[in-house]
Formats: structure tokens, sequence, C-alpha cells
């Protein structure tokens, strides 16, 4: 029996995709922000991988329940684990998914490393990341209300499994046991081959279904999701979002013959204000160009940011300024020699 399912990771995929769309955003805070997006994905990828293979056999059991995605705070420590199996023998299966997608080696020393673009690189143990969240979860059991045999209180055993994509490759050492490192699709084999169910003293602890739903309740009441804070963790500023005015500067006087940007906006789309009469550009302002040129971007680029700002729209291939563009004090204009262009404050920054 499925418990819980996994939470939805919409909202962080959202979040972070809206990020890389920011107009101000430096280039190495991007690159972050697609590092990030990449293993987000991907590790969606394998829990969902995972979770099918799991779900095909535990949670069509009735004498199983499946908790995919479960995080716990308790004494100060947080378990965040991707799968658990609960059986009626009270055996806690503990599953860390790890999608690699060039495979995995590990040493004689129990040393991880993934290969990344043909090279390795050394990770952080999945299995001894395993070990503590089970750890977590042995003095959680301890405050759930298990049931007794003979007045004593009845305690589950744990076991630790890694899941690794069914494509991974996995290299193994001879001596160090990696036994615990398994293919998804191999996982029902691997628990059939180590439940022991002749052992009487395992089958003396045998609960029932309702006592086995129970218990995993117990459980999924002490979720405690997690939402990550993107904007502290990658220095994401309100500046990087959204246009704020930059102060005032002494700017030269435009070029009034200037050619500018071939931005079409049509005449019929103009206010009163937006004749198409050109009385040249004020002192105060700049053609898209030239601001770009006091930014130091290009003139595509701030283009874009215009775009993205919401100052700018672009409809039918053509480009047309917003009621946003002219609170920001933008105006469109129509050359009779060059043609259409946008008026931008001397002090917008984008």
């Amino acid at each position: 029996m499925i418990l819980k399912e996994a939470d939805t990771k919409a909202p962080q995929l959202a979040e972070l995709e809206s990020y890389l769309a920011a107009p101000g955003l430096p280039a190495a805070t991007k690159q972050h922000l697609e590092r990030e997006l990449k293993f987000l994905r991907a590790g969606i990828k394998g829990e969902r991988e995972s979770a099918y293979d799991i779900d095909f056999y535990s949670g069509a059991s009735k004498n199983r329940i499946v908790i995919h995605d479960l995080r716990i705070e308790h004494n100060g420590r947080v378990a965040q684990i991707d799968h658990l199996i609960l059986n009626r023998l009270l055996e806690v299966y503990v599953l860390e998914t790890k999608h690699f997608s060039e495979g995995v080696s590990i040493n004689e020393q129990g040393e991880f490393s993934i290969w990344f673009a043909g090279k390795p690189r050394g990770i952080p143990s999945p299995l001894e990341q395993n070990e503590r969240h089970i750890a977590v979860l042995q003095d959680v059991f301890k405050t759930l209300d298990m049931p007794t045999r003979l007045g004593i209180r009845l305690q589950p055993s744990f076991e630790s499994v890694v899941l690794v994509s069914k494509n991974a490759r996995i290299g193994r050492p001879e001596k160090f046991d990696t036994r615990r490192v398994v293919k998804s699709d191999h996982l029902e084999r691997w628990i059939n081959k180590n439940i022991d169910s002749g052992s009487p003293l395992l089958m003396a602890k045998v609960v029932g279904v309702d006592t086995l739903t129970a218990i995993a309740r117990q459980l999924v009441a002490l979720h405690r999701p997690l939402m990550p804070n993107y904007r502290a963790r990658f220095g994401i500023t309100e500046q990087m979002l959204c246009p704020t005015p930059l102060p005032p500067a002494s700017t030269p006087p435009l070029d009034t013959a200037e050619s500018p940007l071939p931005l079409a906006a049509p005449e019929a789309e103009t206010s009163a204000t937006e004749t198409t009469a050109d009385p040249g550009p004020s002192p105060s302002k700049l053609t898209t160009s030239k601001l770009a040129k006091a930014l130091g971007v290009k003139t595509a680029e701030l283009n874009e940011r215009l775009i993205a700002c919401g100052l700018l729209e672009l409809r039918d291939e053509k480009t047309y300024i917003t009621g946003a563009g002219k609170a920001a004090g933008g105006e469109f204009r129509m050359s009779p020699k060059f043609g259409p262009y946008f008026l931008w404050p001397a002090d917008l920054t984008v």
C-alpha cells in the first residue's frame, strides 16, 4: 500500500526558471542556477524511476506500506528520506535514490565517485548518508506508539539500501561490501533474498495490517517539507529581478540624427502624446541604443531585458511599449527619416 506520494517539486522548478529569466542576473549566478536546476531535474527523474519499481511490487502488496519523500526533524537533526518500505515483520527499508547518469565507482575504502563529462568526481558516501537517516529514525521510533508482546515493546529493524538507475554502471571493488548498492529494478529480488521469514524470533513480532498502517501514519504525520531559500543561497537581489532607478548622472546631449532601433510600433496604437511628428528627444532621455551604451550592454540584450521586465512587449512580430513602460518614463516616437523608436529615462536600469 502506498501511504504517501512524493511532494511536488514544481514550485522549486518554477522559481529557478524564473530567476534564470531575470534581466540583471550575473553570469556566475546564472551558471550556478543552471547547475542547480540540472541536478534537481536529475534527482526528480531518479526518484520517479525508483518509485515506479518500488510501487510495482511493494505498493501493490497488502503486507507492505510505502512512504515516498519523508522529511523528519528530531532533536536538532534532520532525515530527508527518499523512500521507506515497512512490512509486517517490522522491517524498515530505508532507500536512498541516486541518479548517476554516467555511472558510479566505489573503491576499497568505500569512497564513491561519479563520472561527470567523462571525468571522475568524488561525492559523499550515500551509504553513510543513509546511516545518518537511520540514526534519526531509530530515535523517532522510540517516540511512536508501538505494539507490545508479553509486555515488551516491539522494535523495528532497519535495512539501508542505495538505489541507482537501472541503466547506470556500477564499478565495484573486490573487498568492500557493496551489496547494499542496488539497481532499482533489482530491489524486489534483494528484499526477498534478505528476508529471513523462517526465524522464530522474527515471526514472533509479526503485526497486523492495521497496526502497521497506524505506525506508518505516525511517521507521515511528522513530515516537515522544506522549500529551499534560493534567493539567499545564490545571493539574488531585487535589483537583479526588475529595473530600479540609478542615481542621477550627467548625460551628454543626444544626437537627434541617430538612427533608432528597428522596433516597430503601429501609428494606430500611439496616444495623443505619441504623435507621428517627432519633436526630438528630451535631454533627460536616451534612445534604446544610447541607453544600452550607457549601461555597458548590447542593444539586443537591453531589448530583451525591457521585454522581460514588461516595459516592452512583442505582438505580431512588432514591438510595443506597455503601460508599465510608459509609467517608467518610456516614450514612443516616430521619426520621418528613421521610423519608429523608443526613448527612456537616462537613469533607467534593467
